[in-house]
């Protein structure tokens, strides 16, 4: 895995806030990894020449809620957390190919990105025409050791394939990605407004309904309380998964010129809010607003669902910006 290549990954993250990552780091290196994540740039084409050496195949060196430490290029250190916190909105990686020597894992010609449909081979095709990179031949999508690949059939060696996990489309997966989605929701989800509890499980109940999972409940949580307490209500997918949790009053309202969000962000998500706002587009006209409103530098991706009267947008932050429209050919206001 290259550098530009961690980076995306480590934007694929469930955010984790800086009240927890202040227990084992000081403000100065959360600052620095902040900007050192979100000044690398996604589109910069990876190395295909000369692959890069990744992780060591053995024991996974994260375990749930751990941090760990990773240096990249001339000696930075970033951290690298993985939190198993239910469905998170997986990374992907699409490769040429994918070998291991002396037990790295090496991965060449990749692009890398955010798995929406729970196709990953769909997502991959996508994100490789988004990086500028050739579609893959004949691709193979696999799981190893808890990451997502997408590789050229030819690109995988033996070693590696006999330690993969095959990889279908699933539509369990599916429904959670679009889950994860709506609850990171920036334009008219929780997480760019401010939520009363009642608001906020009134949004968890509808965007189960959306996403077929009517069946996982709804939960009240106790008002934290201390230094970081808001009017804002917290929604989020329970840490058992197959739930979803609401806390009453967990955060303060989101304001410009606070080191939590960039003003960038706030930006995209009031003009999108303001351009979408009392519209029903079909997928195609809401695609077409969507990337006249955030430019090329965005990453949009494109959901058909015809279930759907109207599209809908959903922008998730996580170091870097993703959008995913989702709606019918035809639109029935």
């Amino acid at each position: 895995m290259n550098d530009l290549e961690l980076m995306d990954a480590l934007r694929t993250a469930r955010r984790v806030d800086d009240t927890t990552i202040a227990t084992v780091t000081d403000r100065h290196a959360l600052n620095a990894l902040r900007e050192g994540i979100t000044m690398t740039d996604r589109h910069t084409p990876p190395t295909v020449e000369a692959p890069r050496r990744g992780r060591r195949l053995g024991r996974r060196g994260l375990t749930a809620g751990a941090l760990g430490v990773v240096l990249v290029g001339g000696g930075v250190a970033y951290a690298a957390t993985h939190w198993d916190r239910g469905p998170l909105i997986d990374g992907l990686t699409c490769a040429r190919s994918v070998a291991v020597t002396d037990g790295w894992l090496e991965v060449s010609g990749a692009a890398t990105g955010r798995s929406v449909t729970g196709d990953d081979v769909a997502d991959c095709a996508a994100i490789r025409a988004d990086a500028g990179l050739p579609a893959l031949a004949d691709p193979v999508a696999v799981q190893l050791q808890g990451s997502r690949f997408v590789v050229s059939r030819d690109g995988l060696s033996a070693e590696v394939l006999a330690a993969a996990t095959p990889s279908t489309p699933d539509a369990d997966r599916a429904a959670r990605l679009e889950l994860d989605s709506a609850l990171g929701d920036w334009v008219d989800g929780p997480q760019g407004g401010c939520f009363s509890a009642a608001e906020a499980r009134s949004y968890a109940t509808s965007s189960l309904a959306r996403a077929g999972l009517s069946e996982w409940p709804v939960r009240v949580a106790a008002a934290p309380g201390g230094a970081d307490a808001g009017p804002c209500a917290g929604v989020e997918v329970g840490a058992a998964g197959r739930s979803v949790v609401v806390t009453p009053e967990a955060r303060r309202p989101v304001e410009r010129g606070t080191p939590d969000v960039a003003d960038s962000v706030i930006d995209l998500s009031e003009s999108l809010r303001s351009r979408l706002d009392g519209q029903c587009l079909t997928l195609a006209d809401a695609e077409s607003t969507v990337r006249r409103t955030a430019g090329t530098a965005t990453r949009v991706a494109t959901v058909a669902d015809e279930s759907l009267d109207c599209a809908d947008v959903d922008m998730v932050v996580g170091g870097d910006v993703q959008l995913t429209v989702r709606g019918p050919a035809v639109a029935r206001p």
